[in-house]
């Protein structure tokens, strides 16, 4: 993976919140790409092709797409094994 990982969502949301803060936590290099919750942003495309529910956050590493249980469950890993 290469580059800074990306962040769709907004910060005022604590499950992004939440992937913000661990990502801080990890010294990783990332970027918040804000939607427009107001507008609906995240129901169209091409949001919905990272995240087909219309949810956020959703994280792109890459060519890796995350978006709901599996960013938490990686956040969970990721405690564990730098012990956060």
């Amino acid at each position: 993976m290469g580059g800074a990982v990306k962040v769709y969502g907004v910060a005022a949301s604590p499950f992004v919140a939440t992937v913000l803060l661990c990502l801080e936590e990890v010294g990783a290099d990332y970027e918040l790409l804000p939607l427009d919750m107001a507008a609906r942003e995240q129901r169209t495309e091409p949001y919905l092709s990272r995240n087909p529910f219309g949810k956020i956050p959703a994280l792109e590493d890459g060519e890796l797409t995350l978006f709901g249980n599996e960013i938490h469950t990686l956040i969970t890993n990721q405690s564990i094994a730098y012990k956060l």
